[in-house]
């Protein structure tokens, strides 16, 4: 089946609200999202992965009970989803259930959406990524030639994260800060932690700074752009980049908690929510089944162009980094791994893609505390599916 072939198909699988042990007849293709209810058959799980599921469900019943904030699970592999799964509780003070399609912050793991925006420009010709990032950003000319929008996406460029030094003034700036009050304050910082290029320091400022250079390129917002040339291609209905006014008041959004088991406490928002591109989407685990399939064709960019974002970084004295754009990259036993996880507002997200096996795996959980992640718990959810054929 081609890629544009799965992605439809996926779109059908996704129309389940259970988990994916309730398998989907062939749907009529006249038919869309909001219909889905009426493809759900009773559940009957004889798969070949009917013992690594139950494993996973058994697994999250761990640290997860239905009176808790829990997440959701999603595994697929060679463009179908052998199992989605929610565990715990939306909204504790109205005991609301996680669903399937329950839509959770991705925080860092949406680094790997504004790679993409950007080699959608390059492969445009609109753009290189070893252009000085000075030449879209002229407030940021005086840092010199070596910072490009390669050591940005590679984090190898030098510049500071949020919390080197950068919070206050950009809370002095605005209560409530944007990218372009970044951009004033990066463009008052007299010099970079290090020379480009010498060193990896992982830098969510970059991936902010990153965004202007999208809209300034592409004469679109940032969450426009994702939206128009990621989100709507790939019928990702439920997925959507803040800054968004409504995002608390749309249907099926997780509600996020810190603190501890004993006492749980909602995270509602973040004065930092008015910035976006290191990490600002929110988003489904049916709609990250297409995502994922679309990154095994030419739908988004060409598998040339994609290629380039599971290079690691090279630095200046010959070595490497293990980071490509926006993805962390890895071995899990002998295969070799594209990955990204995220921490933010409470939310706890992971993501890990395995190529050669076609397998990927996205946990997204609505805590931050009380989870295992030594090691990453997608390589954890990952290890039940290694067996399988």
């Amino acid at each position: 089946m081609t890629t544009p072939g799965r992605i439809a198909a996926l779109v059908m699988v996704c129309l389940l609200v259970s988990c994916s042990d309730t398998p989907a007849r062939p749907p009529d293709e006249s038919v869309g999202y909001e219909d889905r209810d009426s493809y759900a058959d009773p559940v009957n799980d004889d798969s070949e992965y009917r013992m690594a599921n139950e494993q996973v469900d058994s697994w999250f019943a761990q640290f997860i009970t239905p009176e808790t904030p829990g997440g959701v699970a999603l595994i697929v592999k060679d463009g179908v989803i052998v199992h989605q799964a929610a565990y715990g509780l939306a909204d504790l003070e109205h005991a609301t259930p996680l669903t399937v399609d329950h839509a959770f912050h991705l925080a860092s793991m949406s680094k790997q959406m504004t790679a993409l925006c950007i080699m959608m420009l390059a492969e445009q010709q609109k753009l290189s990524y070893d252009d000085p990032v000075g030449r879209y950003l002229p407030e940021l000319q005086k840092f010199g030639d070596a910072l490009t929008i390669r050591r940005m996406l590679n984090h190898t460029s030098g510049l500071p994260d949020y919390e080197d030094g950068v919070i206050d003034p950009l809370m002095k700036q605005s209560d409530h800060p944007t990218n372009d009050d970044l951009l004033q304050v990066i463009k008052r910082t007299r010099k970079l932690l290090y020379p480009p290029g010498d060193q990896s320091h992982y830098s969510n400022v970059g991936y902010d700074l990153l965004a202007i250079v999208i809209e300034r390129v592409s004469g679109m917002t940032f969450p426009e752009f994702v939206q128009t040339r990621i989100f709507d291609v790939l019928g990702m209905n439920h997925t959507f980049s803040l800054p968004n006014d409504a995002r608390m008041d749309r249907d099926l959004i997780a509600l996020s908690y810190t603190g501890s088991s004993d006492e749980p406490e909602v995270y509602r928002s973040d004065e930092l929510d008015g910035i976006y591109g290191s990490g600002s989407i929110y988003s489904t685990i049916g709609d990250m089944a297409l995502y994922d399939e679309a990154l095994y064709g030419d739908v988004l960019v060409s598998q040339d162009t994609y290629a380039e974002a599971l290079k690691p970084a090279m630095l200046n004295d010959g070595s490497s980094d293990p980071y490509g754009f926006g993805l962390e990259l890895g071995q899990w036993h002998a295969d070799a791994y594209a990955a990204h996880s995220g921490a933010w507002l409470g939310f706890n997200t992971d993501y890990v893609r395995f190529p050669a096996r076609h397998l990927s795996v996205v946990v997204l959980l609505n805590r931050d505390y009380d989870y295992p992640d030594d090691p990453r718990i997608a390589l954890q959810v990952a290890e039940f599916y290694r067996a399988e054929p």
